[in-house]
């Protein structure tokens, strides 16, 4: 009897371990919904490390944009999501090759972006600013950034911006200082002199510099000839139409019944929602 029982309990065990292990591989997969079977799975990409849109909380992925493809997807019982946290320059690439059907890490909008992606509605309005340092009373336009040494990293709307600056001005460019630094660091680079100015995002800047205690920076809004203050959620122009239909009517629901709103005061702080109009 005793050599019945044994590999009974062997294999029970057997069966616990492996359940286990598939639960610890879909639970590192990154957020997701939970949809009926028969479900289309969706695979969208951001980047996990740019608070407070898309960040890890006690070992999960969260963030505004995080939050808001969850919201949507709720509504999207014909698709099962799935979030990936992946390094923000393959976010694009993965469209680019159908690895990602979305794209989400606060995506501005840009005539480069516009002509290879399809956009969602805006899911936030919040236009980029300059971080410098309270003694910078020089830097109010992107027409005064001759000379000024710009940290960024390489592919975000602030290097876009800096890159068109220096080849419209090759007689007074910016020192473009490209680096892995979270702009945290970037932040801390400003207030020691290593560098001069950031181009980022109106509530990143806003956040990091009353939660880490920047007594030296400041927040100078700016804006270009045709600029865009919107993020959006990125498709591939190649994909199916019906995704992104989707997807824009979902925006104005939990635009329209106050989901978005609760976003937005609860992970960045106030109430950051594109106008009205912009929503039709």
């Amino acid at each position: 009897m005793k050599k019945r029982f044994l590999p009974g309990v062997f294999i029970l065990l057997l069966g616990v371990i492996i359940a286990g292990c598939g639960n610890k591989s879909e639970a590192g997969s990154g957020a997701q919904n939970d949809a009926g079977a028969g479900s289309k799975t969706i695979v969208a990409a951001t980047s996990g490390v740019s608070n407070p849109f898309s960040y890890d909380k006690d070992g999960k992925l969260t963030g505004y944009d995080v939050e808001v493809m969850k919201a949507i997807f709720e509504g999207l019982p014909e698709y099962k999501l799935e979030v990936q946290a992946i390094e923000f320059e393959g976010i694009l690439t993965g469209l680019d090759n159908g690895r990602f059907q979305l794209g989400a890490n606060n995506f501005g909008s840009n005539a480069e972006r516009r002509s290879k992606y399809n956009f969602s509605l805006p899911i936030i309005e919040n236009a980029n600013v300059f971080v410098v340092r309270k003694d910078d009373n020089t830097l109010k336009s992107v027409e005064d950034l001759k000379g000024y040494k710009a940290v960024t990293e390489v592919g975000n709307s602030g290097a876009t911006l800096l890159e068109n600056y220096n080849a419209d001005h090759p007689d007074a460019k910016a020192e473009i200082m490209y680096t892995d630094e979270n702009f945290v660091k970037q932040f801390e680079g400003i207030e020691a002199g290593r560098y001069d100015v950031r181009i980022i995002s109106r509530v990143s800047a806003e956040k990091a510099i009353k939660e880490h205690g920047f007594t030296n920076l400041k927040v100078v809004p700016f804006s270009t000839e045709n600029s865009d203050p919107g993020s959006y959620i990125l498709f591939s122009k190649s994909a199916d139409s019906t995704l992104l239909d989707a997807v824009n009517k979902r925006i104005k629901e939990i635009y329209n019944d106050g989901t978005l709103l609760k976003i937005s005061e609860e992970q960045l702080g106030g109430d950051y929602l594109p106008k009205k109009e912009l929503m039709e």
